[in-house]
C-alpha cells in the first residue's frame, strides 16, 4: 500500500504541477495578448488623432492659400492706380477724375480684404503686414501724409505693396515668407524710395513694370 500511496501522491503532484503550469502559462498569454490588443487601440487612436491633425491643417493651409490669392487680385488692381493715389484726397486731381475714382475703389476693395480674406490667413506676421499696406495707402490718399514728395510717395506705397505681394504669394505656395521689416514713413525726408533688405527676384526683371 506504501508504495501505490507514493505513486499517487507523486502522480497527484505531477498532474497539480502540469495544471498549476497551464494556468500559468494561460494567464501570461492572456496577459500579452491584453497588452497587444491594447497597444494597437492606442496605436489605432493615435494614428487617427494625427490623420486628424493632419487634415485639419491641411484644409487650412488651402484656406489660407485660396485667401491669399483673393487678396492678391485687390492688390494687383490697386497697384495699376497708385499714380493716382495722392489724388485721392485733392480737390484737383493731377491726373483724371476717373483715375481717382478707380484708385478709391482699389483702396476700399483693399480695405474689405482686410476684414475678409484676411481673417483665414492664420500667420499674424502676414496679417500685420497687409494691414500696415491699408494704412499706407489712406495715410497718402486720404490724409496726405507725405503729399510734399508726390513721386517718392507713390513709390514708397507701391515697394511696401510688392513686399506685401511677395509675402502673399507664399503663403499661396506654402513657401517661406519674407523677412520682417519696418515699414515706410511717407512724411520723412528725402527722396530715396524705400525697400526692404532682400528684394524678391522678380522686382529685377523689366517686365515687372516697378
Amino acid at each position: 500500500m506504501s508504495g501505490w500511496s507514493d505513486f499517487a501522491g507523486q502522480t497527484a503532484s505531477s498532474l497539480l504541477g502540469t495544471l498549476v503550469g497551464g494556468l500559468i502559462t494561460i494567464g501570461v498569454a492572456r496577459w500579452q495578448t491584453t497588452r497587444t490588443v491594447r497597444s494597437q487601440i492606442e496605436l489605432a487612436a493615435a494614428q487617427e488623432v494625427a490623420a486628424a491633425r493632419l487634415a485639419r491643417h491641411e484644409r487650412e493651409r488651402e484656406r489660407a492659400a485660396e485667401s491669399a490669392r483673393q487678396l492678391l487680385e485687390r492688390l494687383a488692381d490697386l497697384y495699376g492706380w497708385l499714380p493716382s493715389l495722392p489724388d485721392v484726397g485733392a480737390d484737383q486731381p493731377v491726373l483724371s477724375d476717373h483715375a481717382r475714382e478707380k484708385c478709391i475703389a482699389a483702396m476700399e476693395s483693399t480695405r474689405r480684404g482686410m476684414h475678409t480674406d484676411l481673417l483665414m490667413i492664420g500667420d499674424a506676421e502676414i496679417r500685420d503686414r497687409y494691414r500696415t499696406l491699408v494704412k499706407l495707402a489712406y495715410d497718402a490718399g486720404w490724409r496726405g501724409i507725405g503729399r510734399n514728395n508726390r513721386e517718392r510717395q507713390i513709390r514708397d506705397v507701391r515697394s511696401y505693396l510688392r513686399y506685401v505681394q511677395a509675402s502673399l504669394e507664399a503663403v499661396a505656395d506654402g513657401a517661406p515668407t519674407p523677412a520682417p521689416v519696418d515699414p515706410p514713413r511717407l512724411d520723412r525726408s528725402g527722396a530715396d524710395t524705400w525697400r526692404p533688405p532682400v528684394l524678391p527676384g522678380h522686382w529685377n526683371d523689366p517686365a515687372d513694370g516697378s
